[in-house]
């Protein structure tokens, strides 16, 4: 059964979120930037790359984080920003035309330009730095975005060498995880719990999105629906991020996923396209005290 929004917690997340746009905020070219505004408690585990062109040749950009909690490393946020520049996501999200998913076929259909750009996806590890340790003798992370992630769980598991008998039926540790985005980091956040869903990789148990496009077709919000999670998809009304893709009867049957929370900006940010979207507009919806951009309030 879904939990309802906790708004404090909602904003605890995104802070990640935010922490990754700082991160890129610093050197825009620089894939691997320093930690950067994350939260207390918690450590860098690896940046997430990816390219987010599709219409022609562009290098990898810097886009998310994976953190560990400090007092237990099992423990882990996944958190993806979105781009920089509306225009720039418009040119992201151009490719509206409907295909299976890559990872889950089976689970209805979504956005071409999501599904290429999922696939670009690249987990780097933040090297080991323990004595003895050799980090450039470390493999490279392969297949999707998924099977990186597990890739790196794997690896940073055998390294504590820390022993603990599996619960019945299991035959991995436990991997309390959630995941986060905003705006194209919310879709591709949406696409990595729905791969997860099907590899039982990590434990799951709360997705929040903010200024999410809508990801796929009716189909695929039914099976995601039907996921034991929560799911938050917190909305600026005024925003146009979450209205794209377009939904065309019989022709491009795009729907959100649930749970939706909305508010409205106008209460209380300037009145332009940037601050309807800027992260930080929906951070202070959900928590006060996190100051609007300066050019918002």
């Amino acid at each position: 059964m879904t939990t309802p929004l906790d708004p404090g917690q909602a904003a605890q997340y995104g802070q990640f979120v935010s922490a990754a746009y700082d991160m890129y905020a610093v050197n825009n070219d620089d894939l691997r930037p320093a930690p950067k505004s994350i939260p207390p408690g918690w450590e860098l585990s690896a940046w997430i790359n990816m390219s987010d062109f599709l219409f022609q040749i562009k290098a990898p950009k810097f886009y998310g984080i994976v953190v560990h909690e400090t007092a237990n490393p099992d423990n882990r946020i996944i958190a993806t920003r979105g781009t920089e520049g509306l225009v720039e996501w418009l040119d992201d999200a151009a490719s509206i035309v409907m295909v299976p998913f890559k990872q889950v076929p089976s689970a209805g259909r979504v956005a071409f330009g999501f599904d290429n750009i999922y696939s670009t996806m690249k987990v780097v590890p933040v090297p080991n730095s323990a004595p003895g340790h050799d980090a450039a003798a470390e493999p490279e992370l392969t297949g999707s975005f998924g099977d990186q992630l597990e890739q790196l769980a794997l690896r940073r598991e055998a390294e504590r060498g820390i022993e603990r008998e599996f619960a019945a039926g299991r035959t991995r540790r436990d991997r309390p995880t959630v995941v986060t985005g905003h705006s194209l980091g919310s879709a591709l956040a949406t696409l990595f719990v729905l791969e997860n869903s099907a590899k039982q990789k990590f434990d799951v148990s709360l997705i929040t999105t903010l200024a999410s496009p809508k990801v796929g077709n009716l189909e695929f919000k039914h099976v995601f629906g039907a996921l034991p999670l929560t799911s938050w998809r917190i909305v600026n009304s005024r925003d146009v991020v979450p209205k794209i893709p377009p939904t065309i009867p019989f022709i491009l049957d795009y729907e959100h996923i649930d749970v939706a929370y909305s508010f409205d900006s106008w209460l209380f940010a300037k009145k332009n396209l940037g601050c309807y979207h800027s992260i930080d507009t929906y951070l202070h919806w959900l928590n006060g005290s996190l100051p609007l951009a300066l050019e918002c309030a």
